[in-house]
């Protein structure tokens, strides 16, 4: 017969705490959030310039480093302008709200 199923409870295993949320440290506005994307995309691609360009130069030989940073760079991209294009979207709505 196997062994009975037990409550979490009683196998000592602490169920997973919910994470918080610090707001204290949030941005504190919509526009300051973006900067800080727009901050973050400029890093990300100076990133991986800099890793493909020691690539090419020769001075690393690690190209799945390389592959990352660059797929980094071009997923933030991507976020930034599908942000740019709802935001976009949400201004014509509006604009067509007030015609």
């Amino acid at each position: 017969m196997p062994d009975p199923i037990l409550p979490i409870s009683a196998t000592g295993i602490r169920p997973i705490e919910p994470v918080m949320v610090d707001r204290a440290g949030a941005p504190g506005s919509f526009a300051e959030t973006l900067k800080g994307m727009l901050g973050e995309v400029g890093r990300t691609q100076s990133e991986a310039e800099a890793a493909s360009q020691d690539f090419v130069a020769g001075r690393t030989t690690d190209v799945a480093s390389t592959m990352i940073s660059v797929e980094r760079a071009a997923i933030t991209l991507q976020l930034m302008l599908q942000i740019r294009a709802r935001a976009l979207e949400a201004y014509q709505d509006i604009q067509r709200i007030q015609a």
